[in-house]
């Protein structure tokens, strides 16, 4: 099977979020798939499953090491999405439709990047920020008040907590026994917890972490949770904004999102963008 390795998210090659995609051509059963995502163990890897399908779509399955398969991520979705336009449409495509397990999810084509549409937020409980700054090794009062810490989801959940000075992203730590015990807790917080600083002029600096630690370089779902979260809270006094956040910093592996957000009679829009660089190629037997 044809692959390819791209960085997500990126400004050049060997920074974002790395993917592997595997252009399936023949049966890849679960375990198979299962598999080859632990054998690659970056943080998701995809499997383009069809062709072009009757509603647009191509049929794609996005798969972690360990957890399994997801229904939606961002940089998976991004960095599929370029693949089927570069090699299966040959760089025609102004917008690839990807068949998920989340819905399907267009992507559109620009000559700035790749812009994917997410879907419509859904916003759950609030979280004690005595438990996170436990959890996190921070103290209470690195998290701001005058905003909640929030469960949210366009397709993946992320606990969305807002921190008051660049310089708490840096001393994160996760204690996984604390973490282990508020997942029991919370189960339905058990994926992506966003933390962001407002770096002014519509520009943020975020981390996005995991139990045991692990971090993500480029989280295009959490910063759709992001922009269904800003828009709630009214948090640019505007219905309709462009901003940018700068992730992965931190790893060394830096990542920068364009988000578009719009909130129109209870309707949202929530569109993530960047780019994406192909770094490697070739068969996987």
């Amino acid at each position: 099977m044809k692959f390819y390795i791209v960085d997500c998210f990126a400004e050049e090659k060997y920074q974002g979020n790395e993917l592997l995609v595997v252009m399936a051509d023949r049966p890849v059963s679960d375990e198979e798939q299962q598999k080859i995502a632990r054998e690659i163990n970056f943080s998701e890897t995809t499997f383009i499953l069809s062709g072009k399908q009757d509603n647009g779509g191509y049929d794609v399955r996005i798969w972690t090491p360990n957890v399994g398969e997801v229904p939606f991520a961002g940089h998976p979705t991004l960095g599929t999405a370029y693949i089927i336009h570069k090699v299966l449409e040959k760089g025609s495509s102004t917008e690839i439709k990807l068949n998920l397990k989340a819905g399907q999810i267009p992507v559109k084509v620009t000559e700035d990047g790749l812009i994917m549409r997410q879907n419509q937020p859904e916003f759950g409980a609030e979280i004690d920020r005595n438990i996170i700054a436990d959890i996190f090794g921070i103290e209470v009062d690195d998290i701001r008040e005058d905003l909640p810490v929030e469960w949210v989801s366009t397709g993946l959940e992320a606990v969305i907590i807002p921190l008051k000075h660049r310089d708490t992203l840096r001393k994160l730590a996760c204690d996984k026994e604390k973490f282990n015990a508020y997942v029991k807790k919370h189960p339905t917080c058990y994926c992506n917890h966003l933390f962001f600083v407002d770096m002014q002029n519509r520009s943020f600096a975020a981390r996005c972490l995991m139990e045991d630690f692990v971090e993500d370089p480029a989280t295009g779902s959490a910063n759709g949770d992001l922009a269904g979260y800003f828009m709630k809270h009214d948090y640019f006094n505007s219905k309709d904004v462009f901003y940018t956040v700068v992730q992965g910093e931190d790893m060394d592996r830096k990542s920068v999102l364009h988000i578009h957000a719009v909130l129109n009679e209870g309707v949202y829009t929530i569109e993530v963008g960047g780019n994406v660089y192909i770094v490697a190629s070739g068969e996987w037997e």
